[in-house]
């Protein structure tokens, strides 16, 4: 299915079944896996196909649960990634159906659940017991040097004798409080004594009561154990022993049997998610009693092999039904990217999908991005350690590991070819480098065409005249795609009204800040009010049209132009609010409201939006500066600590703020300006497995 830039046609499919072979049809959208499932509920039952679903759903918690209790995890973590490599053999499974997938995990997944669950239930009551025994050890460890036997105690019938642990400060009080009750007192620490109480047996309530009201109660022995409080303690000491050394090892046998499960429960569970999810997606279909309808989409250049699978059954094919504007965004999207264009696909999901129909901005900014990134980060030494990074991560991890892996690859890459531009390499002009001077000097015309190792003035102009340009060429590009879109909806009023204006009166305001430049910054003067007339070549359009592009023309044709657009604009906008009314909404500002949208947001807009990426000239800058400050630290004695350290602090903290400065353009300038951004998610039937293969094996019709 990926062959063309953007979202994938679709075609809404519909399969009308006898609804006791739900599970069979289900078997066959499975084999498509391409099928985004449509919820159709019915309250018509299918016990057979409820029980596999109830089987599927347990299997799933179970392998979950003791998963979750070996503390596996379902995605190897970044630090894991890099010295230890994420799990990368997949197991096979070949399927007939459905319900034998089913069965079949079920039967694979029993000698582990069993073992694992042996092993865990070990480990609880172990846990249990030592946490029992270590409580009681803190108990007796106050009364350890006591050596008399409690249990003799409640023998006696006509006296009350019983022992108690009290505060050492609490003494003269209780001594008092008892009155003439006998007391002998032994001091167990500097905080705690014991307290031996004797006095008639009918005087034991009373005796109770004071202490309780001190928080005090009788020393108890648990009834397992010795009575001799000294006996009772080595008992327990030597038990808490024995229970740690068995609870250390449980734990490695936990860690012997986590290493050795884990690709396979990994895949177990994995699959039993699919399973689950598949037979979740379809459940309860839609129909009549005895007759039911499953509904979805599939990619259109699928529809052969749909019919083929499906020939069994009614199935029927037709196209989406789309209109302009907001409906679209019912449908799903499903992106064919290919390998690695796919990579970005994360940096357009953080504005959200494309709308069915929209463009995919994935593949710009597949190429933009390194761009942005590459600018901003331009060092060949830096970028080089972050293309090396980012390459360990892909090629050691999985999943959404290996995609950020390929991404800080890509944005490492093109840092270093930026930092052949800039003719840097870790803060150091790469010819002043004796050794690596004769390396790069074929690239002579190269190396150092954008050179930040002396911050003059007019490299610094230079720099933010670059950065401005790819601004201006990426707001064109924006411009352009809402145009394209209009066009496509049939959006007349937008198209004339707004679209094409925006575009004439973008290049007009661009116009005038180069004509300012080629004036030598003098803005007031270069549209005659001075008396001067000035006939300076304007920066990168003189060179385009001719020398007959001056200074002067350009300030004298840009702002009727401007005006012009400003009054197309204000009249769209009444326009716009006029049909508005006329479907109810009446949301407008009126016409001062529309003069001052028009007027004093959008021209701003576009000056701010513009300037906003002189930010890949100064991110340069800054980059450069830094690097500069290190090196000479280094150079004056600062050591290779600060040389290596510094470089290192400048990665991290620079590498971070470029990735949001680079996300930033394109969610702040560039999105907004033509990209909705609120398209439905296109959900596989059977998604992409990490750890599993899944063969379907087809049924011979």
């Amino acid at each position: 299915i990926y062959s063309n830039m953007g979202v994938a046609r679709l075609a809404k499919a519909t399969l009308v079944i006898p609804r006791l072979e739900a599970q069979e049809a289900v078997s066959e959208l499975a084999k498509l896996e391409w099928f985004h499932s449509l919820p159709n509920p019915s309250d018509h039952p299918n016990p057979k196909f409820d029980d596999l679903l109830l089987r599927a759903q347990k299997l799933y918690q179970d392998l979950d649960e003791v998963i979750r209790a070996l503390e596996i995890p379902l995605e190897t973590g970044v630090i894991a990634t890099m010295f230890k490599g994420a799990p990368k053999s997949k197991s096979e499974y070949e399927i007939d159906n459905i319900g034998s997938f089913v069965s079949n995990l079920e039967e694979k997944s029993k000698p582990f659940l069993e073992g694992s669950r042996k092993i865990l239930s070990e480990q609880n009551e172990v846990t249990k017991e030592l946490e029992e025994y270590e409580s009681i050890h803190d108990t007796l460890s106050q009364t350890s040097n006591l050596n008399l036997n409690i249990s003799s105690f409640s023998n006696l019938k006509k006296f009350f004798i019983n022992l108690f642990v009290i505060d050492t400060a609490d003494e003269p009080e209780i001594r008092k409080s008892l009155g003439g009750t006998f007391v002998d007192t032994k001091k167990l620490n500097e905080q705690k004594s014991s307290l031996i109480v004797i006095d008639s047996a009918e005087d034991s309530e009373r005796i109770i009561k004071i202490l309780r009201s001190f928080g005090v109660h009788p020393f108890q022995i648990p009834y397992k154990l010795a009575q001799n409080p000294n006996e009772a303690f080595l008992q327990v000491k030597n038990k808490v022993t024995e229970l740690k050394n068995k609870s250390l090892e449980i734990e490695k046998n936990i860690i012997k049997t986590r290493n050795s499960v884990l690709n396979s429960s990994l895949s177990l569970h994995e699959s039993a998610k699919v399973a689950k999810d598949i037979l979740e997606a379809t459940r309860k279909p839609g129909g009549t009693r005895n007759f039911a309808t499953i509904q979805g989409y599939i990619p259109k250049e699928m529809s052969p092999k749909f019919k083929q699978l499906t020939q069994n059954y009614v199935s029927i094919l037709e196209e989406p039904h789309v209109t302009n504007g907001e409906a679209s965004n019912n449908l799903p999207s499903l992106l064919q990217n290919k390998k690695y264009t796919d990579t970005f696909e994360v940096i357009t999901e953080t504005q959200g999908l494309p709308r069915y129909g929209e463009m995919d901005p994935t593949p710009i900014i597949a190429f933009v991005w390194p761009l942005f990134y590459g600018l901003m980060f331009a060092d060949l030494g830096h970028g080089l350690l972050l293309f090396g990074l980012g390459m360990l991560l892909r090629h050691r991890g999985n999943g959404s590991i290996q995609t950020w892996g390929t991404l800080l690859a890509a944005s490492g890459a093109a840092a270093a070819i930026a930092g052949l531009g800039t003719g840097e390499l870790f803060g150091f002009h790469v010819t002043e480098l004796a050794i690596l001077a004769p390396v790069f000097a074929p690239l002579s015309g190269f190396v150092g065409i954008l050179s930040v190792s002396e911050l003059t003035f007019d490299e610094v102009v230079k720099i933010l005249k670059v950065s401005i340009a790819i601004g201006i060429v990426h707001l064109l590009m924006a411009f352009f795609f809402r145009l394209r879109q209009n066009i496509k909806d049939g959006n007349k009023l937008m198209i004339y009204y707004h679209d094409i204006p925006t575009i004439i009166q973008y290049f007009a305001v661009v116009s005038l800040i180069l004509a300012a430049i080629g004036s030598g910054y003098d803005i007031i003067g270069m549209f005659g009010i001075t008396g001067e007339i000035h006939n300076e070549p304007v920066p990168w359009l003189t060179f385009i049209f001719g020398k007959w592009v001056t200074v002067d023309v350009v300030a004298k044709a840009a702002p009727p132009v401007i005006i012009g657009c400003v009054i197309v604009m204000i009249i769209g906008g009444m326009k716009e609010e006029a049909h508005l009314k006329k479907l109810g909404k009446d949301e407008g500002g009126g016409l001062v409201g529309i003069i001052v949208e028009v007027i004093m947001v959008r021209i701003i807009e576009m000056l701010s939006n513009t300037i906003s990426y002189s930010r890949i000239g100064i991110m340069l800058l800054v980059h450069s500066a830094l690097l500069v400050t290190v090196n000479n630290s280094f150079e004056h004695g600062g050591g290779l600590a600060v040389l290596i350290g510094g470089n290192i602090g400048i990665m991290l903290i620079e590498g971070l703020i470029v990735y949001i400065q680079t996300i930033r353009l394109h969610l702040y300038e560039w999105f907004p300006k033509w990209y909705y951004g609120d398209g439905t998610d296109f959900k596989r039937l059977v998604p992409k497995t990490l750890y599993s293969n899944l063969v379907w094996n087809d049924r011979k019709h």
